[in-house]
Parts: structure tokens; sequence; C-alpha cells
């Protein structure tokens, strides 16, 4: 069957497949139409194939199988198309003006002449371009969705791909559809390999062999490595393209001629892309001329300056922890790393006072904002993280790339820079942070070597503490332990290989055995509802986490959240959000999943002044605290007292974090947490991923699910193998 008519009203939709629900008015009466039709807009005019169905629960609904769309002609409709939200800023208001004003040529205006725009009362020049850009944007990426749409690749790469192609990405992709693997877009190989079948594209095709490779490569760096092995790389391209490997090999040294990757003649197996290449050397080059030695502060004043310190703070510092400190007074480059509790936020503190004694500037910093948060109170000296240090910058009206403000022509003016919590770091941020260190700057750099490494590429703290050519002090006694608390003491018998201390019936450390994945999901709720709350007085939302090795499963964070949602945020009647099959609920504890250099937020503080910024960062964590439905703006206040409104369309740059993965959890510290342990992938059933998880607690730690699983998890020493080429590049600069 086929119905044309005009969108009236759209109840649902996923943004990710394009999965609409809507009402279109057909011959006078309303129908309810469902299937895959993305980036609808109320007020169109649609002409939709296929049949009626009845849903048990919603009943008749016309179920589309093809659906073809115009822009509509009447007055009314076109102020319903252009208020529908796809605008940002153009309500029903402006739109009734715009087109009161121009009539049937409204679209021409937006498409030609947007300029004419500002004729109307209340929008300016420079908002009268923005609508007509974002109207052009907008029509372009409908185009895009439909041509993706015939592959079935998710509508959720249409604006990606419009941002690296824009008007002409049908036709690139027509001509070379691997484009659509490039890091920035993201779409699988195989789905590009369905598309070149389909233009006739031949599988030796050098740009698909090419594609190939730089997708794998891709890969291996997404997984924390620098480079791949060349055997592993061709070995692999094999198995994707199943042609031969000499195709492979022609393919590889086409990248190279292109300067696409990079191999070095003296690590001929090792291929980098260019830009972890320039990363990794630079670190080297730059770590090699920081690190010289200062006479600036001789023993006899420190002893007296750390004496008069542990007088007035009323502390004695052991004969490592001074040590540590008369070093790093004169180093360029420091390291300072230990587990929980060994005093490395205390040598802080001291080398804070001392430099600030002598005049010294100091910038303290860490890598995410909860990390900088902590040690700032810790400290009592104002933290930032690394990319607030760095100050980013954007040109919204060039839509350039984020970029960070300090580098080597605008470098950080500070006399010593410390960075906590250096484990985190990876290369790529690593390399940014010393382009923008002016050379004679001390860095002290501190961090568990133990932990987790970082999310993204390389092993930057652990290699720098590997190649033996920088001052290290490795911190092993234990200070901050209360008289009954286990928590540090069973951080470090795990770290060490031990089983830890578990109690019985009273303490902070527990362990809770459970015989199923659902029995240990079960025992995840209760806990974090009523046990703890009960026995400890915890708040279930604000000091209870829990932290999860895996996403998927039945103790993944994704069943998780929805189930710890469905317990401790139940309440319907607040207001929310439904995106596929996901519920936002004001109360809901989130987290920003990605960097996103241009949020604006407001920081107010006490007396209710307020400041504005730019900026929100993967693993910030805070709470929904409203969501207007009407406007289509959900407002997050995030630990730090930031507070950003995002539009409904930008959810995807946040999840639920009722449970978030230990990865995530880097750098932070909660009051109890909670670990789920049942069904863990082999990859991720390792030592540091347990000691990681256990060291982000403060009062309370209570592990559940399989004690074989811990058992196996303290026995493995070996995480997966990174690939880095930083230890020995700065053997390289500095000698062995």
């Amino acid at each position: 069957m086929q119905i044309s008519g005009v969108i009236k009203s759209i109840r649902y939709t996923n943004e990710k497949n394009g999965y609409t629900v809507c009402e279109v008015e057909s011959e006078q009466k309303l129908v309810t139409m469902v299937g895959i039709m993305p980036l609808l807009s109320v007020g169109e005019y649609v002409t939709a194939k296929g049949k009626y169905v009845t849903h048990p629960t919603y009943g008749r609904q016309f179920e589309v199988e093809s659906c073809e769309r115009k822009k509509p002609s009447k007055e009314d409709e076109i102020m319903d198309y252009l208020s529908s939200g796809f605008i940002r800023g153009l309500g029903p208001a402006t739109a009734k003006k715009i087109v009161e004003t121009f009539k049937d040529k409204t679209f021409e205006i937006f498409e030609k002449e947007p300029y004419r725009l500002s004729e109307i009362k209340g929008i300016s020049p420079q908002k009268a371009l923005f609508f007509g850009q974002a109207f052009i944007e907008h029509e372009h990426i409908r185009n895009i969705v439909m041509f993706l749409n015939k592959f079935n690749i998710s509508s959720g790469y249409a604006a990606k791909v419009w941002k690296r192609y824009g008007t002409y990405a049908g036709a690139e992709i027509q001509k070379n559809p691997y484009l659509l693997a490039e890091n920035d877009i993201g779409v699988s190989f195989a789905e590009c390999d369905r598309i070149a079948q389909y233009y006739g594209i031949e599988p030796y095709h050098k740009e698909r062999l090419k594609c190939a490779l730089l997708y794998i490569l891709n890969k291996f760096t997404a997984n924390g490595n620098t480079y791949a092995k060349k055997n592993e790389l061709i070995d692999q391209g094999v198995r994707l393209t199943k042609v031969s490997e000499e195709y492979l090999l022609d393919a590889f040294d086409s990248l190279l001629l292109e300067g696409r990757i990079c191999v070095e003649k003296r690590f001929p197996d090792r291929v980098y892309t260019d830009f972890l290449f320039q990363a990794e050397c630079y670190c080297a080059h730059k770590l090699n001329l920081l690190n010289r030695v200062f006479c600036d502060f001789d023993d006899g004043e420190t002893d007296k300056l750390l004496e008069e310190y542990e007088k007035n703070n009323n502390i004695c510092l052991d004969e490592i922890q001074k040590m540590a400190i008369k070093s790093a007074l004169n180093q360029g480059v420091f390291v300072i790393t230990g587990g929980p509790g060994t005093g490395k936020t205390t040598i802080i503190k001291v080398l804070i006072s001392i430099f600030q004694s002598r005049g010294l500037s100091i910038a303290l910093t860490a890598p995410t904002g909860r990390a900088a948060k902590r040690v700032s109170e810790a400290t009592g000296c104002e933290a930032k993280t690394i990319h607030r240090l760095l100050e980013v910058g954007y040109n919204i009206e060039e839509d350039e790339e984020p970029y960070f403000m300090h580098h080597e022509d605008n470098p950080l003016e500070y006399d010593v820079i410390i960075v906590d919590e250096a484990s985190m770091i990876d290369i790529v941020l690593m390399s940014s942070l010393l382009n923008a260190i002016l050379d004679g700057t001390r860095l002290i750099i501190v961090g568990d070597a133990d932990q987790l490494q970082s999310v993204g590429p390389g092993k930057v703290l652990s290699d720098i503490i590997d190649s033996g050519q920088f001052p290290v002090v490795k911190l092993t006694t234990i200070f901050r332990q209360a008289e009954q608390s286990l928590i540090v003491t069973n951080a470090h018998l795990i770290n060490q290989g031990s089983m830890p201390y578990i109690n019985k019936e009273e303490g902070d450390f527990f362990f809770i055995p459970k015989m199923t994945s659902q029995d240990t999901a079960k025992a995840v709720v209760e806990l974090c509802a009523r046990v703890i709350p009960e026995k400890f007085g915890f708040d279930p939302i604000k000091d209870i986490q829990v932290l999860a090795p895996m996403r998927k499963g039945n103790t993944g964070i994704s069943r998780l959240n929805e189930i710890l949602q469905q317990t401790l945020n139940p309440d319907k009647n607040r207001p929310q959000i439904v995106r596929g099959n996901i519920i936002y609920r004001t109360g809901d504890r989130v987290m920003q999943i990605r960097n996103d250099y241009t949020m604006p937020y407001v920081v107010t503080d006490e007396k209710g002044n307020w400041t504005e910024g730019i900026g929100v960062y993967n693993g910030d964590l805070g709470f929904i605290t409203d969501i207007d439905n009407k406007n289509e703006i959900i407002t997050v206040t995030y630990d730090d007292n930031r507070t950003c409104e995002y539009n409904f369309d930008q959810l995807d740059n946040l999840e639920h974090a009722y449970a978030i993965t230990v990865h995530k959890s880097q750098g932070t510290e909660f009051p109890a947490v909670v670990i789920p342990l049942f069904s863990v992938p082999p990859m991720l059933m390792c030592r540091n991923l347990l000691y990681t998880a256990v060291t982000r607690a403060k009062e309370l730690v209570v592990i559940v699910g399989s004690f074989e699983i811990m058992e196996r998890m303290i026995e493995n020493i070996n995480e997966r193998e990174r690939f880095s080429g930083l230890k020995e590049r700065l053997y390289e600069y500095l000698g062995t």
C-alpha cells in the first residue's frame, strides 16, 4: 500500500538507526507510521510504501518499507517544519514571522539569500547566516542519511560524513566507499566492503587494501599501542581482505610513499601512524631537554625547611620522603611513584610549600576533573586538568578542530609543573603538555605505575620509569591507614599477588560469594539500595560507586545501570526523556563520555556568584538536575559544580554512571565502591584492574561474585602487552 500526508508529530526516533514513530495526516485522518525514516521533521509531506499491521499494545500502525519526502508548500506546514527543532534557536514565533514575510519564497531565502532573514526584527545578521547555514546543512545531512540508509548504515554517521566531505559526500563515497572507515567517521571495514561491492569495486583495488591496513593499524592504536608490528599488520590484512600478501605489501608501500604511515630504518618491524610517531619522538626529545640538575637548594637549607614544615604541620616525614623532596627540588624531571597511602600527596604538599617560600610559581595539574579536584582538596593548592591548564581554543565560525592555546610559541609561564595521576596520561596528551613547557621548568611527575595504563595509546609513566634515565623515588611505606582499615593493606597485598584479608562481620573490606551472574547483579543492587546505606550510612547515589570490569553481560555496566536506575531513581513522574532503550531522568547520575571542547558551562559559588567557561571532558561525573522537554534541553551539574545544558541531540555524549568501568574510574576516589566479578573476559582478568578498582575506595570496598575469578585476577600479573617505543627513544636521547 501507499499513503501520503503531512507529518503532524514525531513520537519517537532512534538517532542511531533512524527508526521513527510519527503521526501523519492522510486524507483527513491521523495514521501512525513506524519504520526506518531518519531525520523527519514536523510539517514535511511524505509518501510511504508499506502495509498496515496491528501492534498488540499500540494498535493499528502503518509499517513503512520505503519513504520519500518533499518540503512543505503550505504556509502553516512551512512554519511547523522550520520550528520543529532542527535549527537551534528558531522557535514557532520566529518561524511565523519568517513565513509571513517571505511566504512561498521562504526556503529559497534560507538557501540562497539567508542574510535577508535579518530584515525581520529580532534576527541579527549573524543569526541570519547561522539559520541559513543550519538549514542547508540539515538538507545535505538528510541526503547523506538517505544514501547511507540504502546500505543499512546508521544515520548517526551522517553528520561526520558531512563534516568531512560536505556537499560532495555522496560522489566521494561512491568513488571510494572506504573513506567511511577513516577514524573521524568510523564505519566498519565490512560495511564499506558492502558498498564497494554494490558499485563494482574489485577486491584487489588498491584503495580497498590501503584502507584495510589503516583500519587495522587504527585498531592497534585504539587498544593502547603507539605502533603495530608489520608482520601482524600484514597477516591481519590478508585475513580481512582475503587477498594474497603481495597485494597488501604493495598497498603498504603506497601508504609509506604517501606519508600516511611511518617506519624507521632501525625498527623496520614497527608501523606508526604519522601522528603518533611525531608525538612519541617529541616526548623523548622534550624530556631530554628538561632533564637537568639545578643547584638552587642545598642540603642544609632544605633540612631546615623540612624541619620547620614538620613542626608547623605536626607530621613526621620518613627518610625516603625527605630524600624524594630534596631530589625533586633540584631536578628538571623527577618521578614519584608508589601505591595508595604511601605519602605521594604529602610530598606534593611539602614541595609546594618550599617552592612557594622561594617565590617560584607552580602549576598543579591532573588528567581528569575529579583527579584535579581530589589533589586540590588534599593539598590546598588549586589544581587544573591538563586540558584547562593548556586552555582549549576552538574557532566555531570556521569549524576548526579544537587546539591548545599553550604551546611552544605561547608556553606556560611557571617555574614548576607538578602532574598527579600520571599513569592516566597517554602519549598524545603528554606530547601536548611537554610542547607547552618552557626549557628550565621543573617537571615533577607523580603516579602509581601499578595501576591500569592510560585509555589512549602509549605507556608514558612506566616507559619513563623503566628507561632508567630519570631520577625516580618509589614509596613503599604505608602511612594512610587507620588502625582497623584494610583497604590500603589489601590493595598492597593484591599488588603483591597475595589474597586480601576479608572481614566476616565488621570492617571496611568484604567479599560476598555468588554462584551466577544474575545473582551477582541482584546483590549489587541490594547492596547499593539497602544494605550499605543502612549499615554504613552512605547515600546510595552520591557516595556508592559500582565499578565493573566490562560493559556487557549481566554484570556489565550497561545492564547494571539499567537495573540500578530502576531501583535508585524509579520515579516516573519526574521529568524524563526516552532515547531508544535508554531513559534519561532528573536525578540520574551520568558521565560525559567524550571530550567536548565547545560545551559552555557555568559555575556558581556559595555566595551566588557565577563564572562562565567552556569544555567538558571524557569521564566527568555529575547529575541530571533538570529536563526541559518543551525546549529539548537537559541540564547536568557536574561534581565540581559546573552546570551544562545539553540539547536532546547531544545525548549520545552522556551515559548513566550508577555503574562505570574500572578504566573510567582512574584518578578518582569514592566513599564506597562495589565491585562485581563474574564472567570477566580473559583480557580483563588481570591484577592491576582489580588493584585499580580497590584503590578507588576511601572508606568501604565490597567485592561480589566469584572467588575463583578474584583469585585468577590476583594471580595474573600480565595485562595485555602494549607496543610503545618511548623507552627506546629515551635511551637514544639520554644514553644507556
